[in-house]
């Protein structure tokens, strides 16, 4: 099978350093250099996602040499549109005369967001000569408020194992945006860096305990070699492939199971284990025995294979196929895939090449597996459980149509489509903040939320979905054609969803039965419908739009 370039996995994650960048002008007064210096968005990290519309006190810091006495500061609020890009007409401003800073050298002003939806920022700081000193560009959202966590299938990526940004910031934006679960690791380095002493970093007890007291459920990855512990060991391998090191793997996960098991009740074994280095014997010897720990501790745990490891992540099954093939298949009770696709859309994904399916996209990768499934069943009497544990679109302005508005309408549609051939138990979206700010590195730009936690598209869009289609199974198709989608989820409340998995919008012609609608975008803004008895023509974009009767309207 093809594969494809996507993220490696790597202890490089392990040591990735977040960084917050401003842009600062190193001859702040130089001629013309002004126009290059930034201001920056310092308000408390995520508090520019909101469920309220109106007020918000926006603080921005300015860069060191800037006098600021007597210049103005002009902020305008501009929608997104429909199709989520930024409206071309910018939105009113308001503006404030600066006497001075405050006290830790930011300037505030009060701007108005008029609704729901996602919002650009644009500040400009200027003399009173009408020179620019700084200036920068922002997001903010206004979204439903969440009381609960989202659906079942939905999980998210996040770093928790790597420190940063506190759980006590990230996990109210998760649950915002509309997840139930978290995928992270515990490291093996991290837990026993001298042989013999297990001491877990507070870090770890901080992102479970937070996440179960509200409701996530975490999906824990046990992984990677020890080479801080047993440098000699690990010198050509970071895998556990003798004996002794599985053996040492073996108590580690045993460790981690028991502090956390009464809490964690799932668990993957590896994180894309390279298999042509590895080997599968190998890889199956290490999932046998560290399975057999984990139900030692913890009899209702569910332990996933193959880490989204195989060929492009495993989307033709090659892992899951070569354990059962060597009698692995009782050592599990699940195996994930990571079936990235990017730059190509969930619905046609690329091309395969000699595997099982001919196309790597969720019409084809969901009903395989789900097939396959079926066929091999556990001596419990239960079939495989398939996980999708990472899947997500970078935005890339290297590369045509991968903007946020992709990335947005991408990640919705995967969860419609996931519903829709209902194969996989969880799909974890990789990643939820963005690991850096170089637009130009990809691998920087897979988040929901910028690198300062200011929201994309993305994070708007999935909060609706959640709001919008919420629990509602898919129910059937009104419309399946290459060019347009229109599925109705839930058969007793229905919700119409729609899109066009091209790049242009289109006419949807379906039949619904007569009465009142609010047809809501992907951003929350909603307008009322009348259907008649007569087909209606349904405007639909490549970002999902939803049709609520209004007596199911939520």
């Amino acid at each position: 099978m093809q594969t494809i370039s996507h993220r490696k996995n790597s202890l490089k994650r392990f040591a990735r350093v977040r960084v917050t960048f401003a842009a600062l002008c190193v001859f702040l007064f130089s001629g013309g250099c002004f126009a290059q210096a930034q201001l920056r968005v310092v308000n408390f990290p995520g508090s520019l996602v909101t469920t309220a519309s109106g007020k918000k006190v926006v603080r921005f810091a300015v860069p060191a040499g800037v006098n600021v006495k007597g210049a103005t500061l002009a902020v305008s609020v501009t929608p997104y549109n429909a199709d989520g890009r930024v409206a071309l007409r910018r939105g009113p401003s308001v503006t404030k005369t600066v006497t001075d800073t405050e006290a830790d050298g930011s300037i505030s002003i009060a701007v108005t967001t008029p609704g729901s939806g996602l919002f650009q920022l644009d500040a400009m700081l200027t003399s009173a000569d009408g020179d620019t000193l700084a200036q920068t560009t922002s997001t903010v959202a206004v979204v439903t408020k969440r009381n609960e966590v989202g659906p079942s299938d939905f999980g998210i990526v996040t770093h928790f194992g790597q420190g940063g940004t506190p759980p006590s910031v990230l996990l109210p934006l998760i649950k915002q945006a509309g997840f139930s679960w978290i995928r992270d690791e515990m490291y093996w380095q991290s837990i026993e860096a001298k042989p013999n002493t297990f001491s877990f970093p507070a870090r770890f007890d901080t992102y479970i305990n937070a996440a179960t007291q509200m409701g996530i459920s975490p999906l824990i990855v046990l992984d990677y070699g020890n080479g801080v512990a047993y440098p000699k060991l690990f010198e050509k391998s970071q895998f556990p492939d003798t004996p002794e090191t599985r053996a040492l793997f073996v108590r580690y996960v045993d460790a981690v199971v028991k502090r956390y098991g009464s809490k964690v009740k799932h668990w993957e074994i590896w994180n894309e284990p390279d298999f042509k280095n590895i080997s599968y014997d190998n890889y199956l010897a290490l999932l046998k025995d560290s399975y057999a720990a984990i139900k030692a501790q913890s009899p209702d745990s569910t332990v996933i294979s193959c880490g989204g490891g195989g060929a492009g992540g495993g989307p033709g099954g090659d892992c899951i196929v070569a354990i059962i093939d060597k009698g692995g298949l009782n050592d599990q009770d699940g195996f994930s895939i990571h079936p990235y696709m990017p730059p190509n859309p969930p619905e046609t994904g690329y091309k395969g090449k000699g595997g099982p399916i001919d196309a790597v996209s969720i019409p084809t990768t969901w009903p395989y597996l789900h097939d396959f499934t079926m066929k091999h069943v556990k001596a419990n009497g239960q079939p495989l459980q398939v996980w999708v544990t990472e899947l997500g679109w970078p935005v890339n302005p290297k590369v045509p149509g991968q903007d946020e508005a992709t990335q947005a309408a991408n990640l919705v549609r995967s969860y419609l489509l996931s519903r829709r051939y209902t194969a996989v138990s969880v799909l974890f979206w990789y990643d939820f903040v963005d690991d850096g700010t170089d637009i130009n590195n990809f691998e920087f730009n897979f988040g929901l939320l910028h690198n300062d936690l200011t929201p994309k598209p993305a994070f708007v869009a999935t909060s609706v979905l959640a709001t919008t289609v919420g629990k509602r199974k898919w129910d059937k198709s009104l419309v399946d054609t290459p060019d347009i989608k229109v599925y109705q989820y839930g058969p007793g409340d229905p919700v119409i969803v729609g899109w066009t998995p091209g790049t242009e919008n289109r006419t949807a012609s379906i039949s619904l039965p007569p009465g009142r609608y609010i047809q809501r975008d992907w951003q929350g803004v909603e307008t009322a419908v009348t259907i008649t008895d007569q087909d209606f023509d349904w405007q639909v974009g490549p970002l999902p739009r939803y049709l609520i009767p209004v007596k199911a309207a939520n």
